[in-house]
């Protein structure tokens, strides 16, 4: 019997292959969007599970409030791992990461620069999963200046060789010994290093005192903290019991700089998709992940709308051939049976294509969206068996109504011919429910478009609002040891001799690469408040280089003497938020004070600079203070010339080599720098613009077959108006008319859904947005609009256009 049905579906499918394509052409698209983005998915969700014990592990996040300040860290004190295993039975082991920026490496013939190094404990292993290749993990991190590296790196720097016990040269003004070998990371893991350095070497051989439980210690953070629970261990049940941990460790502290604390424990699985906390690292963002979802089921419904348009668009077509079959003895629960083989075989037939088509694009999707997925059927079972099922699942419900509907004719009034009254009330009920499938599949067009045109107009308010400094055109360089920042004055003067330089100015931050955040004690009416401030050190280039603006006051002036220890220059926000706004100058800012308030520097305020964005346009502006170098910092930032910079890094990289005694040039364009900060929206916008392209070419497929239909079923109606004088004007009206009107509903039930969704995006992820405005919605509904007469036309016009003697005679 399902032999017969199969055999049957083949013919049919070969009699109307023009239909046939386009269901699964749709199918195929569909099915192919749905594999991607569920990889993609599944790759997001899946990030740690590697390690073993990754239910038992949790990272350990601190919650600062310092006066006004409040903010969450994934980022903990140094001692609060080790007193947490003291302190808690639970913790069964505990390990700390201390990354390591730009770390300049020698071998014994090549030089480098890299940003995966990182201070580890020795019981990081004990934690984490990893594969060794050479050494154990036993011993591989216990000694002083020790260093595991990955394969990679490992072939990076020594080839084919043995690298145990080879040595590599440092700019931490030591080198280190290669203990062991492991494979590289999965590409899913949250913390992608690749090399660690023994934690013992960065306390210069004693633990003991870097570990020191003093009060004070607590109140600084600095390093990623992991901690494994015991496996009936609950976290709340420990964090519940932190306020006697902190009246013994940190209350002391917290009392006299008005600061309170409380650690938070995230489970491992959870650190990608759920942090959003200052000083972490790249991490995804599951709002999104439900929005790739949300698309892939769109589309997919897209794929299936068309095939039940198209099915019972045809019905007449198929009517006969019913009425036949129940005159012959078949029932309805058999017919039913064949139309739904009939769906199931063009859903297996597109899943094939749609494999092969994964396949062929997962490189590109994998540069797009910088993943390392692998795609094999044959070593995803579970997850091919997954596709299939869902397959399965679309051809069944994409073939229940067809089913329904065609299985209901009544088989005498079928082969009367009277194919409107075929199944009772069927045909009213049918094209009823076109119309409202035409709608659905032009609503989450309508959506998709205008989403993609207002993420797109966010990008480039992010790119070009005026961040208030003039971000163009400035290198930034970093000196990367003391030698080096020594010379940094002659090396500046260097600078400034090449044409193509404007400026140059030596800081400890600059916006996208921002300086430090200290506690302060700022002077308020009722005497000192201590608060959280971010701050840099800078020379007396530093404003006019960035092109930031004064409003008050004046600039840094070496010649002043006491402008190096005293002066301070504030930016609007913080004279603003400490009630300074109507005379700032003069007021006092106390800087790197003891706890009992002795020592320090006490700043005076010399100037009020315009606001400008330190951080990215998801934060607000926060209060900032810029203080004048008291000796060589970290950053030379460099401006340029407009249109030269090829060749200024060209000169700048003949200057380092001077003076940087033979470290690789190590350079970053601020703009480009700047733009990073917005991948998780760069990426979001292709994948819609992507979606919204897929999603109306499978909307026009379905069009393009409804309007062959038509064209097909009015070709005899549109000769005999011809005949009788009618335009072809007033025949175009009557064939769009139809099409127009479910275009132009289906637009105006999406215009106020994408508008409250796109407003809440822009307003949750953003505090600086673009303004929506209704002309994009407009333009969105026009290019769906002209996409959809483009496709119905293609059938449509040769209708109109034929000769009206041959059309009448059409049966």
């Amino acid at each position: 019997m399902l032999k017969n049905y199969i055999l049957s579906a083949v013919r049919n499918f070969s009699k109307a292959r023009f239909y046939s394509s386009l269901n699964i052409l749709g199918l195929s698209l569909g099915f192919a969007a749905v594999i991607l983005i569920v990889l993609y998915v599944q790759d997001e969700f899946g990030y740690d599970r590697h390690n073993l014990n990754h239910r038992q592990i949790y990272r350990l996040e601190s919650h600062f409030s310092i006066g006004e300040m409040d903010d969450r860290f994934a980022i903990a004190p140094m001692p609060l791992g080790p007193a947490f295993r003291l302190e808690f039975p639970e913790v069964l082991a505990m390990a700390r990461f201390g990354k390591i920026n730009d770390l300049h490496i020698r071998t014994h013939d090549a030089e480098y620069y890299e940003n995966g190094f990182y201070y580890a404990d020795s019981t990081v292993f004990d934690i984490f999963t990893h594969e060794f290749l050479l050494g154990s993990p036993k011993n591989a991190l216990t000694e002083v200046n020790s260093v595991v590296l990955t394969e990679s790196l490992a072939k990076k720097y020594f080839g084919n060789e043995n690298p145990l016990g080879k040595t590599l040269q440092t700019g931490l003004g030591h080198s280190v010994s290669v203990s062991a070998v492991i494979r590289d990371l999965p590409n899913n893991s949250h913390m992608r290093y690749e090399a660690l350095i023994s934690m013992v070497s960065a306390a210069r051989g004693n633990l003991q005192d870097f570990n020191s439980f003093e009060a004070v210690n607590f109140w600084n953070i600095g390093v990623f903290t992991y901690v494994m629970l015991h496996p009936s261990a609950e976290p709340s049940a420990i964090l519940s019991r932190f306020d006697a941990f902190y009246d013994k460790y940190m209350r002391s502290v917290g009392e006299q700089i008005n600061a309170s604390f409380q650690p938070m424990l995230r489970p491992l699985a959870e650190v990608h998709l759920y942090g959003k906390l200052k000083a972490d690292l790249p991490a995804g963002n599951r709002s999104y992940l439900y929005v790739f979802m949300a698309v892939a089921l769109f589309i997919l419904l897209l794929a299936a709308i068309n095939y039940v348009n198209m099915a019972t668009a045809r019905s007449a077509r198929r009517a006969r051939e019913v009425g036949i079959r129940k005159v012959a003895g078949a029932h309805r629960g058999q017919l039913m049976l064949q139309f739904i083989t009939e769906s199931v075989l063009m859903a297996l037939i597109a899943l094939v294509i749609a494999i092969a088509l994964v396949q062929l694009f997962i490189p590109e999707f994998n540069v797009l969206s910088g993943k390392e997925i692998s795609f094999s059927i044959l070593k995803q079972p579970v997850f091919f068996a997954g596709i299939t099922a869902l397959v399965l699942v679309v051809g069944v419900l994409s073939g229940v109504y067809p089913a329904l509907f065609l299985s209901s004719f009544k088989p005498v009034n079928v082969l009367k011919g009277s194919f409107a009254s075929a199944a009772s009330g069927g045909g009213s009920k049918s094209g009823r429910l076109r119309k409202v499938l035409v709608v659905f599949q032009f609503w989450i067009a309508f959506v998709l478009i205008i989403g993609t045109l207002v993420v797109g107009n966010q990008l480039q308010f992010l790119r070009e609002k005026n961040l208030g400094f003039q971000k163009d055109n400035l290198i930034v360089l970093q000196l990367q040891d003391t030698a080096f920042r020594n010379r940094a004055q002659s090396f500046k003067e260097a600078l400034l001799q090449h044409p193509s330089v404007e400026g140059v100015t030596n800081a400890s931050g600059v916006p996208g690469m921002s300086g430090a955040i200290t506690v302060m004690r700022i002077e308020v009416e009722q005497g000192w408040e201590e608060q959280a401030i971010m701050w840099t050190q800078a020379d007396e280039h530093y404003l006019k280089v960035l092109g930031i603006s004064l409003v008050q006051g004046r600039d840094f002036d070496p010649a002043m003497g006491t402008d190096r220890e005293e002066a301070a220059i504030i930016n609007e926000a913080f004279a603003k938020k400490y009630g300074w706004a109507d005379n700032p100058l003069g007021k006092r800012i106390h800087f790197n004070f003891e706890l009992d308030g002795s020592g320090g520097r006490v700043l005076k305020v010399i100037g009020v600079a315009k606001d400008f964005h330190v951080n990215s346009l998801h934060n607000v502006i926060e209060p900032y203070i810029i203080m004048m170098n008291t000796a060589p910092r970290y950053l030379m930032t460099v401006r340029v010339k407009e249109n030269q910079l090829p060749e200024a890094l060209t000169r700048l990289n003949e200057t380092w080599n001077i003076y940087a005694a033979g470290r690789p040039f190590d350079y970053k364009i601020l703009s480009d720098q700047l733009q990073t900060q917005y991948e998780s929206e760069e990426k979001i916008g292709l994948i819609f613009r992507l979606a919204s392209a897929l999603t109306i070419f499978i909307a026009l497929l379905g069009l393009l077959g409804l309007s062959s239909f038509v064209a097909e079923q009015r070709t005899r109606e549109i000769g005999i108006r011809k005949v009788l004088g009618a335009s072809v004007f007033s025949l175009f009206r009557l064939l769009y008319t139809e099409f127009a009107i479910l275009i132009l509903l289906a637009f105006v039930l999406a215009v106020p859904f994408a508008w409250w969704r796109l407003l809440v995006w822009l307003e949750s992820s953003f505090v600086y947005h673009t303004q929506l405005n209704f002309a994009t919605f407009l333009l969105a509904g026009f290019m769906a609009a002209c996409a959809g007469i483009v496709a119905i036309s293609f059938h449509l016009i040769k209708v109109v256009q034929a000769n009206p003697v041959n059309t009448v005679k059409y049966e």
